[in-house]
């Protein structure tokens, strides 16, 4: 393969990872029901249980790059925990020395097996309820797929002519071995497969052992570029999982390397020579040294868990609509007191009426009081709140028994429901509005639409967080019938006056957007008089 070819399949690699990426976590979010959130949970219930999946995840991808973006995945589509899925991680990396043992594994034909046949089975009318499953295993196809062509255009590295004087420098310079191996594992993106074509070229005489060990602890600085330059899409939960794993992997081979700097001093006894006393082979010796380079990050893992959600929150802050879409109030284990479970419900319906007004920053006619937020970001983040609030209320429908508890679940679930189509309406709005050509009149009545919804939107906020009778009956008169008020609007908008008849047409269809708005409003404000004065 030249060197043309093998830029063009690191290119296609790289292609196919993100690929792979972006289809897992498209497909994992369609699987984050609370009953599959649960099941993922279970299986790393325990530190045990999570360490012996990390270990598999790294022994069947035999790459902690993309055991790490894998487990960004699930835990952005919030299907496991961020401190489980840290100790996955952490554990991922032991499981990844197994093929320095083995020497060889071919995951091509697994990876080949999985894309055909998921790929196919997707195409299936009658497997459609598991499409969302068979997407997220073509997502990790092509996620492996992508790394395994990023490992075959790396293949021409130790074939070249190069390559053995560089073979020759390394065996003179340990920290030049350091360096060429943190290189090599963000070409190869497989620290394995390097251990094992170090294994190859040190039965040639071509590597010193030492040297190679070298090479290797520089794999681990190199985990950590690799999955901070793959990562560079990722934010909030899922970034921290990829500076942990480039945390951890590079402590440990840091730790290793400065003890064979300090054994070249003849200060101590290096690694390589304590196992060659034992006679062990300089396979044997390398896939040790690989395997205890992996064995510390779990233990570094340890050794800083009560500072890890200093560290990795200072590192990769928590976007502001990461933090939206994660309920702040909800309690599975309040769900015995319906009482308490709706008052928990309506803190966070409070929450998502409060987020709305972002949703018009866009349309507002003072730039100024726009807020920094991109409008779809927002968007997601609420439908992924009202989400959980739904479930959460399916799950205490399920276990309330009581005829009152009911009628008042009941009522919540209703207001839910309209609180769902007013997110809709008011983002309707917006968009609508923002159509609008600016400094014309068109733009000027969507504008004073844009700020009467905002003005609807603070006060229905208000009454859901305080219930305050006042502001009940201010609400009633904002959301009273003015339909002839409305529609003096509509005549006077269907007019040359308000521009072009597109401006006219979004004009009117705002117009309807915020009558809707207003009828919304007043149906998520409608508390029953049972739980208004539970919660007073």
């Amino acid at each position: 393969m030249s060197t043309t070819e093998a830029v063009a399949l690191f290119l296609v690699g790289l292609v196919f990872f993100f690929l792979g990426l972006d289809g897992v976590k498209a497909s994992l979010r369609g699987l984050a029901s609370r009953s599959m959130r649960r099941r993922a949970q279970a299986a790393v219930a325990s530190p045990l249980r999570a360490a012996i999946l990390g270990i598999t995840f790294g022994a069947l991808s035999q790459s902690a790059t993309a055991v790490a973006f894998l487990l960004s995945s699930l835990v952005s589509a919030r299907l496991l925990p961020l401190s489980r899925a840290l100790v996955v991680v952490s554990w991922a990396n032991p499981g990844t020395a197994i093929l320095a043992f083995l020497a060889a594994i071919n995951l091509n034909l697994a990876t080949l097996w999985i894309i055909g046949l998921t790929g196919l089975s997707l195409r299936h009318r009658k497997l459609k309820p598991i499409h969302t499953l068979l997407g997220a295993l073509l997502g990790i196809g092509f996620l492996l797929f992508g790394l395994t062509q990023l490992k075959r255009a790396a293949t021409p590295i130790q074939e070249a002519e190069w390559f053995a004087t560089v073979s020759i420098a390394l065996n003179a310079s340990l920290i030049l071995g350091f360096i060429a191996g943190a290189l090599l594992r963000v070409v190869i993106q497989s620290s394995s497969a390097i251990v094992v074509i170090l294994i190859a070229l040190c039965g040639k005489g071509l590597l010193g052992v030492e040297q190679a060990m070298m090479v290797i602890h520089g794999t681990g600085v190199g985990i950590g570029l690799s999955v901070i330059l793959l990562g560079q899409g990722l934010r909030g939960e899922a970034l921290r999982i990829s500076y942990w794993q480039a945390i951890l992997n590079a402590c440990s081979a840091c730790v290793l390397a400065v003890w064979l700097l300090f054994a070249a001093t003849d200060m101590m006894p290096s690694l390589p020579k304590l196992l060659s006393i034992a006679s062990v082979s300089v396979e044997t010796n390398l896939a040790i040294g690989f395997t205890l380079q992996m064995l510390l990050c779990p233990l570094f893992g340890r050794m800083m868990q009560s500072r890890t959600d200093a560290i990795l929150t200072k590192l990769a802050p928590e976007a502001a609509e990461d933090e939206l879409a994660r309920p702040r109030f909800l309690d599975e284990g309040a769900q015995s007191e319906s009482e308490i479970a709706i008052d928990l419900v309506l803190r966070e319906q409070a929450r998502v009426v409060g987020a709305l007004p972002t949703l018009l920053d866009r349309a507002r006619l003072d730039t100024a009081g726009r807020g920094t937020l991109a409008a779809t970001d927002v968007k997601v983040a609420l439908e992924s709140l009202n989400n959980e609030i739904a479930g959460f209320l399916a799950d205490l429908t399920a276990q309330e028994v009581d005829h009152a508890g009911g009628v008042q679940v009941a009522a919540t679930i209703a207001r839910q429901q309209a609180l769902i189509e007013l997110v809709e309406a008011v983002d309707g709005i917006a968009t609508t509005v923002a159509r609008l050509p600016d400094e014309s009149t068109a733009r000027m009545i969507g504008g004073g639409l844009v700020e009467a919804t905002d003005v609807l939107l603070g006060t229905l906020q208000e009454w859901l967080e305080r219930r305050d009778p006042a502001d009940q009956e201010f609400l009633a008169a904002m959301t009273a019938d003015r339909g002839a008020q409305m529609e003096s609007v509509r005549r006077g908008s269907a007019t040359l006056d308000y521009g072009s008849a597109s401006d006219q047409a979004n004009l009117l269809y705002a117009t309807s957007l915020f009558e809707r708005t207003v009828y919304l409003a007043r149906r998520v404000s409608d508390v029953p008089a049972t739980t208004e004065s539970s919660l007073a």
